[in-house]
């Protein structure tokens, strides 16, 4: 029998295995994936523009329309009016 931790570490042992595993076989195939890629941009004509959106981008896109947002401009607008008005 086998105590609670001596059977977490050999999972962990056995999730570095995979992970370092996974690792490989991702190294391995990136260069056919590109070649892949890049054949089909020529097949259709794809150019950066048009691949553009479909990329993972940095960081959080900014939200508009943000009811928030509206609430703060709006009383920065009334209140610059009251300051003219005086």
């Amino acid at each position: 029998m086998t105590t609670p931790q001596q059977r977490l570490s050999e999972i962990e042992a056995q999730e570095k295995a995979l992970a370092d595993e996974k690792a490989k076989l991702l190294a391995a195939s990136k260069d056919a994936d590109l070649e892949m890629v890049r054949k089909l941009c020529k097949q259709h004509g794809f150019t950066a523009t048009n691949l553009r959106g479909s990329l993972a981008t940095k960081g959080k896109k900014k939200a508009t329309g943000d009811a928030a947002s509206t609430k703060s401009t709006t009383r920065k607008t009334v209140a610059k009016k009251a300051a003219k008005a005086k």
